[in-house]
This record gives C-alpha cells, structure tokens and sequence, in this order.
C-alpha cells in the first residue's frame, strides 16, 4: 500500500524546505535565502502519532514561462497536487499575502484536495497577529509556525495526523536497495532518474548544476523496492564558490552514507578524471558497492568491440578500478538503463555475502599456500590463516606473525585474487592483517545481517589491526 502523500507547496522564499527539515527532525533539504533553490520534489517518510505518511517538498511556484526551468518546476508541483492526499499551502507571516499567493490559492483550491494554510515565520508575536490576513485566501483557519524555532510545528503535525488515515506501521526487516545516482556536472544524472522512473520527475536541463539537493524517490523493479537518490552534480572544492553549491556537495556526500549502492555516471566523450577518483574514494571509504556507467553511449560511433576496447583502455589507464562493473547507457534514449538496476542489486547482495568458511580455507590455500609472501628485508612474513570477519561490506582479515612486513603489492595480489575468487563485483573489499584474531563463523556473520550491526563495531574495538606498511623490495 502506498503512503499517504502530504504536499509542501507556496511561492519561493516563504520557508518550505525549512518546514520540510523541521517536520522531518532532520537536514533533508538545501536551504537558502535564495529564492528557486528548489526546484525538484523531494520525497521522504515521516512517522508521527501513529500515521506513516510521504512529506513532499516542492520549488516556488512562479509565473509560467515557456521554456525555462521555472516551467518545469510548475509541472514538477503541479504533479504532486494531483497525487497528495493533503496539502500543506505555505505562505510567508513577514511579507504578508502577496498577489502570487493569491493566485497560487485559487489553483491549489481548484484541484479540490483537503488543505491546511500555513503561515510561516512567525516568530515574533506581531507576526502571528499579522497572519490573520492569510483568512483573506478562503483556504480556511490560518495556523502560525515558526519553521526555524519550531513553535506551532507540533500542532501542525497533530493536525495533519487527524486529517490522515490510519495507516500500518511496518516493523519488519526493510530490504529496500538505496541508490545513489552521482557524478561531475551535466553527466546526465537527473535524465537516468528520470528515465528509470518512466516519468519527469526530477527537472533536467543542458545547464550545469540544475539539481540543486539530494532528491529521493521510490520505484519498484522486477517486484524489488527501490530508493534512488539523485544528486548535485560534485565539484573540486576549489571550484565550488556559491553557497548554495557548497550545500549541495555536502547533500551529494550524505546521500552517499546513506546509500548501499553508488552509481558513478562519466560523460563518455569525456575520460575518466581526478574529480571522478575522488568520488570513487568517497565511496569506497564509506563501505558502499560501485558501478560505472558510461553515459550518453548514443552520441559514440560504436560497433559491437567498442565497448570492450573502451573497458579494457579504462582499466589500462586506471587498474584501480579493476573489479567495478562497468556498463555503457543511454539515459536520453533509455537503452540499457535497466542494466543498471539489475548489477545494482547484484552489487548489493555481494555486499553482504557470506563467503562460507570452506571457501576461505580453498581460497587460502590456492592463492596464499600457493603463492606465498617474499622474504623481506626485515625477515619472513608468514601468514598462517584467513577469516572473513564482516558483512556489509565484506572484509578478510589475515593472520601474520609480523603485519609490518607485508608488501603493499601482496596485499594488492590477495585482494584481487579475492574478487575473483568470490565474484565479489563492486564490493569495496576490505584486506586487513592482525597478529591474531578470532574466528568468526558463519553463523556469526549471518546474525549480523539479520541484526542492526554488521559486525564492524565489535571488529573496531577490538585490538588496533594493521594494513601493513612494509617497504616494496
């Protein structure tokens, strides 16, 4: 069953994002004192009372005017009047009704959905007295919130959780993949959004930097629940000098922690470059599955070896990237978008794969005892035994008398031999190297990914591990 839809809408400026954050107790969206920082609906599920319903922030609505941005963020709001089940109708307690508001009313009332008139800012007593003039809009009894202090909200959430029905509260186990949509500028990442939804659901343009926030939406795939997230398009810091974009780097690198899967987009005209490593780096640093997509393939004069040849000059160029699933699309014409769901889930059932006690000892034993560590020049670094010791993502840890002495290119080898080992596709694997450890069973490892913890707290409290840090002979 689909939640109960509660829009967020009012001209630019009077405060809806904030509103937006304070209901949901949380920084969910960008906000400025900028007029049009929104311009996307943004999605996200609020509990209270009892009630599970979608709160959904929407841009100011302004006048229209045929092909700009400002149209297809009326199109964007005028979509989500016709799917809420209550509306929250937004206007500024400072400024006062203004003819915009006026308008704005008449067409949120001819959409004929249940409504609650919102004055914000209203801080200051004079403030809320003054908000007696939102009556003038025939939207009913006005209620005073103040979205920055709060005062006014909880009433304002009882509200909406009286006008409401009742809904069930899901405690079970949520299997849902959360995706994250990322890359420079003008990638093509809102189009992919919005060619995985089949809908415009996020507004798109030739313009760099367009999408502002991390925006959230939902879709099912082949019966599979899934969270997308599109972002800001991430820039060197160096670059970054507006306010506005500094926040949305930051939302940009949020959604990444709150993601299992990343989905790095490149130009494809373009190679693959520094600002593209360092999102590569934030992601794997955070534990979370990677694919690379290589967008706009339809703009490429490509026969049926060109996407092979440009994967393996990829990984000539950039061996680091060895073991990331790599897939070429179209995000304009659609063509193998879904490719890009179907190694998602498979990136993220790797993610918390349990690799079977058996299989460590094979992989052990044919990669380890087969080959095993140079002399150094410090003295034999003999490594005894090998466990996986977490899920999610997946990490080996190594037994060795001396971790000190591990070459960082055996620690490369191992790695590598893993991936392959265990098909561990798109999995930051992690490599760690102990004087000794404890076993972990499988049985261990699976009552964390039935639990809240995936077994890195109690690894992180133990004694410090090393990762090796021996010269190369």
């Amino acid at each position: 069953m689909s939640l109960p839809s509660v829009v967020i809408a009012g001209r630019p400026n009077v405060g809806k994002s904030s509103l937006f954050n304070r209901i949901l107790g949380r920084r969910a969206a960008v906000v400025h004192d900028r007029e049009g920082v929104t311009r996307d609906r943004h999605f996200q599920e609020k509990e209270y009372n009892g009630k599970r319903f979608m709160i959904v922030d929407t841009g100011g609505f302004m006048p229209k005017v045929e092909g700009t941005l400002d149209e297809q963020v009326r199109d964007q709001i005028g979509t989500a009047l016709d799917e809420a089940d209550l509306v929250l109708f937004v206007t500024d307690g400072r400024t006062g009704i203004t003819a915009q508001d006026e308008n704005f009313a008449k067409l949120v009332m001819r959409k004929r959905r249940p409504t609650i008139l919102v004055v914000n800012k209203t801080e200051k007593p004079d403030d809320a007295r003054a908000a007696a003039e939102a009556w003038s809009l025939g939207m009913g009894e006005p209620m005073p919130v103040s979205a920055i202090s709060g005062s006014g909200v909880r009433d304002l959430l009882d509200k909406i959780a009286e006008m409401l029905p009742a809904t069930a509260v899901d405690t079970g186990p949520d299997d849902t993949l959360r995706l994250a949509v990322l890359g420079r500028p003008n990638s093509g990442k809102s189009t992919l959004v919005n060619a995985l939804l089949g809908e415009n659901r996020v507004v798109t343009s030739a313009v760099a930097g367009t999408t502002r926030d991390a925006i959230d939406t939902e879709l099912e795939f082949k019966g599979r629940k899934i969270r997308l997230t599109d972002t800001a398009g991430l820039r060197k810091k160096a670059r970054v000098s507006d306010e506005v974009e500094k926040f949305s780097n930051l939302r940009a690198l949020e959604a990444i922690r709150r993601s299992q899967v990343c989905l790095l987009l490149i130009d494809t005209p373009d190679e693959i470059g520094e600002q593209d490593f360092r999102i590569v780096q934030k992601i794997q640093e955070a534990g979370k599955g990677l694919i690379i997509g290589l967008n706009k393939w339809d703009l490429m004069e490509a026969d049926d070896k060109t996407f092979d040849k440009t994967v393996v000059e990829i990984l000539y160029r950039n061996p680091e990237l060895e073991g990331i699933p790599i897939v070429s699309i179209s995000a304009l014409t659609g063509k193998r978008v879904e490719r890009v769901l179907d190694l998602a889930f498979e990136v993220k059932d790797n993610l918390s794969k349990i690799l079977g006690r058996d299989n460590v000892i094979r992989y052990f034993q044919e990669v380890v005892e087969a080959y095993p560590h140079p002399h150094t020049s410090q003295g034999p670094a003999r490594i005894l035994r090998a466990c996986q010791v977490m899920v999610d993502p997946v990490a080996l840890a190594f037994e060795v008398g001396h971790p000190d002495r591990i070459l960082p290119s055996y620690q490369r080898y191992l790695k590598k031999k893993a991936m392959e080992f265990f098909d561990l596709k798109g999995v930051p694997l992690r490599i760690w190297f102990r004087s000794r450890f404890q076993l972990r069973t499988d049985e261990e490892l699976s009552g964390y990914l039935r639990g809240s913890r995936s077994g890195w707290q109690e690894w992180d409290e133990a004694e410090p591990y090393q990762d090796g840090g021996a010269e190369e002979d």
